[in-house]
């Protein structure tokens, strides 16, 4: 028998499989592996409960939020925590180790990049290059530290070949730039995760495209993400906005009203924040953004390839005004010099031409809606347009409070970057793999595979692939 066919595919599924993120796999053949994604659901750390990225992965990996693959970390985090102690919290004898070790981030989300700032020095984590173009955004806006890994720029469609098996990479649609998700080429199996993935953005076509590949290839298992499988979408089909629509109704409010506009956006939807520049100009405003926000938006529009050529990257020093972030916000703050080509502006300026300008306001800063609203004329009410910015929700208590206080409207405007319930099965059925595990999602045993064989594993399980696709 052929060596290659001798070596063991194994399995291990540690995070995401009954949380929104976190996704932690390691897949490994022979002595060679792989783990996917490197981000983290945020579990034991919400608000003023955080720990920095160095000596915070201790905390993260003895509360099971970050993977017990001690290959992945800096030495110095970790300390005195070893395999003992994991074990211990994990409730294993052991775990699946490997030496030739790398590790993939599908996009720049928090729960699927958390860990970059964690890694060991050298070691290689792959990505597509419009992602990392976001990366380095978010960490010249001090929102994230940088990495020490050896990151790994991949295109659309790129097979890279570990030795013992092979990665086939291939972008899908999602609410950030280069979302990937791929296809494991293994000795004896096909493995394809689909990262985060919907049907109502831009680029609809590439999950077609993923979807004959993964037919081309035979896959056995396909894991796909599940993060709206909800009792109350089983049944009834969501209605989406299109991406295309969320910066025309972003210019639409801009037109409704002769007071201010507030806008929240996620930066990191930079090809969003693109479009809502030129919105932003049809509607003869000019948009206001704080100097971390724009710094992300510079240092990331300029390298992604899917911006390429569009019109945001001619006219945003005509368009884009600089206002200073204030001390008192706890809000990121740059720590990357960056020479921004914006004019910068006062509150002042603002209020006293209210109808002039929109004012990306990210969460940290709501407190500006009290100088805002109270100086200038308040002939016209103020709209606060919040599309998928955080708070990931349209009933924040705090939020609320603020726009009520000085009686700003508010128009929720978001549309996400998740595929419904039925969108999944349908991709499931066409695939048409030997087993399905959903995960990224808060009820994965709701997903309707149809005919399709379905498996929702517990954290810490681990199979030779052949008994998982046979199980």
């Amino acid at each position: 028998m052929n060596q290659q066919h001798q070596l063991e595919e194994r399995i291990t599924f540690y995070g995401g499989l009954t949380t929104i993120g976190g996704v932690h796999i390691l897949y490994s053949c022979g002595d060679t592996g792989i783990v996917f994604d490197l981000g983290m659901a945020r579990g034991f750390f919400k608000g003023e409960v955080s720990v920095r990225s160095d000596f915070g992965i201790r905390s993260s990996l003895l509360t099971r939020m970050a993977p017990p693959v001690l290959g992945l970390y800096d030495p110095a985090f970790l300390g005195d925590v070893g395999e003992a102690e994991l074990a211990q919290v994990w409730g294993q004898d052991h775990f699946p180790q490997v030496n030739n070790l790398h590790g993939f981030v599908s996009h720049i989300h928090q729960d699927h990049m958390a860990l970059l700032p964690s890694l060991r020095e050298g070691l290689p984590v792959w990505m597509h290059r419009d992602a990392y173009a976001v990366y380095e955004g978010v960490v010249a806006a001090g929102e994230y530290e940088g990495t020490q890994a050896d990151i790994r720029l991949i295109e659309d469609g790129q097979i890279v070949d570990f030795g013992t098996f092979r990665i086939e990479f291939i972008e899908v649609d999602h609410d950030s730039p280069g979302v990937t998700g791929f296809i494991i080429h293994g000795p004896q199996h096909k493995i394809a995760f689909t990262a985060d993935w919907r049907r109502h953005g831009r680029n609809s076509h590439r999950l077609d495209r993923f979807i004959e590949r993964c037919q081309s290839a035979e896959v056995d298992l396909l894991i796909t993400e599940g993060t709206r499988m909800r009792p109350d979408t089983l049944f009834r089909k969501p209605k989406d906005r299109l991406e295309v629509e969320v910066a025309v109704e972003c210019r639409r409010a801009m037109e409704d009203t002769e007071g201010l506009v507030y806008v929240n956006i996620l930066a990191r939807n930079v090809e969003r924040v693109a479009d809502l520049i030129i919105r932003t100009k049809e509607a003869g405003r000019q948009l206001v953004m704080d100097e971390s926000t724009a710094v992300l938006w510079k240092e990331a529009s300029t390298r992604l390839t899917v911006l390429a050529g569009h019109q945001a990257l001619d006219v945003d020093r005509d368009v884009i005004r600089l206002m200073s972030t204030p001390q008192w916000s706890k809000g990121p703050h740059p720590t990357k010099e960056v020479d921004l080509p914006y004019e910068s502006i006062t509150v002042n300026e603002i209020t006293a031409n209210k109808s002039s300008y929109a004012v990306y306001l990210t969460y940290p800063n709501t407190p500006l809606i009290a100088e805002m609203e109270t100086f200038g004329s308040r002939a016209s009410a103020s709209i606060y347009v919040h599309a998928d910015g955080n708070p990931l929700t349209p009933s924040d208590e705090t939020l609320l409070k603020w726009l009520t206080e000085f009686g700003v409207q508010y128009r929720y405007c978001a549309t996400g970057g998740h595929a419904s319930p039925q969108e999944i099965s349908e991709l499931t059925m066409r695939i048409s793999p030997k087993l399905v595990v959903p995960l990224h999602s808060l009820h994965p045993t709701l997903f309707n595979s149809g005919s399709i064989r379905k498996y929702c594993p517990a954290p810490g399980e681990s199979f030779e692939l052949s008994e998982l696709v046979s199980k």
